[in-house]
């Protein structure tokens, strides 16, 4: 008897785990090979305006139906197809795949940008190192006769007139937009009052642009996007961001807009010079030099040009860039109520004699015709 019921013991326990490995194998955490799941990658980094990119279909599960919507109001139904964008922008791109009893959808934001080569015209970086003795003239504040500061009918009007650069200020709205504004307040240059950050867009927009005499316009204050969409391939810019706007921002739309190559980036912080380096080796960026000391802190930095104050515009520091291959900015009637014409040209002259390159001036139109007669421009 005592034999009959060890053996009965041992059956059931020998049954019970038998129950216990079945149990343990059938609910595995594994996914069935039938669960739908929707997934995509792009074909490339960076999709351009004009060429085609590749949407790989990496879905899983048994999929009688995938529906493609690439954002603008186009679609297919191809397993993994290729698509054009016309237009730059942020575009969210989505897949949604069927079977009998499932639906499942996948999305991501796709920027799309312009290419940062533009043919037929060469980069900034290209323009400076081919100067050979001549000069450019860049319009402060995009700067032009009987329009207002920062406004895009000055950089119109540069464009038009053939001035090689303009300098514009960019400072950050509420709602995270780039426009154009030299002070941290609107009140100086518009019909408003108020701080930039503290307007979204299309507040700030509501308010029109005084010109120099106080005249009032219909002029809004620009966006950059629009700047940016004025120039490409026509003026290049310098980009006043010193103290104004966040790099890494400006930086993300000058490269959706096709507009790496054509700018350079000015700042007096020298850390955040570096930081763009980092960022961006062949990125032209403009550091302030007022002396000798701040000349040598970027004796080993890989510079196209420097900026130089009046002190540090001179003949010594002037040689000394020109033998590492800098360009010398400096400003020519900047601020003042000093002209070319009060003061005989004096400024112009001296701009001409010590060999600066790029002449910053409030008076860009006279500045040129005043280069060209002299074969410098």
């Amino acid at each position: 008897m005592k034999q009959f019921i060890l053996y009965s013991i041992n059956r059931i326990t020998f049954s019970f785990l038998g129950l216990v490995i079945l149990v343990s194998c059938s609910g595995s955490d594994s996914p069935s090979p039938d669960t739908l799941k929707s997934s995509f990658s792009v074909g490339v980094e960076d999709v351009l305006v004009g060429e085609s990119v590749a949407f790989i279909n990496e879905s899983t599960g048994t999929i009688t139906q995938q529906i493609w919507d690439f954002g603008d109001g186009t679609s297919s139904t191809q397993q993994s197809p290729s698509h054009t964008y016309s237009q730059l922008g942020d575009y969210i791109v989505s897949l949604t795949v069927k079977n009998g009893t499932q639906e499942k959808k996948a999305s991501k934001t796709i920027l799309v940008s312009l290419s940062n080569d533009i043919s037929g015209r060469i980069t900034l970086k290209q323009k400076l190192s081919s100067l050979n003795g001549k000069m450019m003239v860049c319009a402060h504040r995009a700067t032009a006769l009987d329009k207002p500061e920062d406004a895009l009918s000055g950089v119109l009007k540069s464009i038009d007139n053939n001035i090689g650069m303009v300098e514009i200020d960019v400072r950050q709205t509420k709602d995270g937009q780039l426009v154009l504004m030299h002070d941290a307040t609107i009140d100086r240059t518009t019909n408003g009052s108020g701080k930039v950050i503290d307007f979204t867009l299309q507040e700030i927009q509501q308010f029109n642009l005084y010109k120099e005499n106080g005249t009032l316009t219909n002029e809004n204050i620009p966006s950059l996007k629009q700047i940016f969409a004025a120039a490409r391939g026509k003026i290049y810019i310098n980009l006043d961001i010193d103290e104004k706007a966040p790099f890494a921002k400006v930086y993300d739309l000058a490269k959706q807009y096709g507009m790496l190559k054509q700018v350079q980036f000015y700042t007096k912080d020298n850390s955040l010079i570096r930081t763009m380096l980092n960022t961006d080796a062949d990125l032209v960026v403009l550091p302030y030099i007022d002396d000798e000391a701040e000349f040598n802190t970027f004796s080993s930095t890989n510079l196209a040009i420097v900026h130089y104050s009046d002190t540090s515009f001179n003949p010594a520091l002037v040689t000394r860039a020109n033998d590492k291959g800098w360009v010398v900015y400096a400003n020519v009637y900047v601020n003042t109520n000093t002209t070319p014409q009060s003061d005989s040209n004096y400024l112009i002259d001296k701009f001409i004699a010590l060999k600066g390159s790029v002449a910053q001036t409030d008076h860009p139109e006279y500045i040129k015709d005043y280069l060209k007669q002299k074969n410098l421009n």
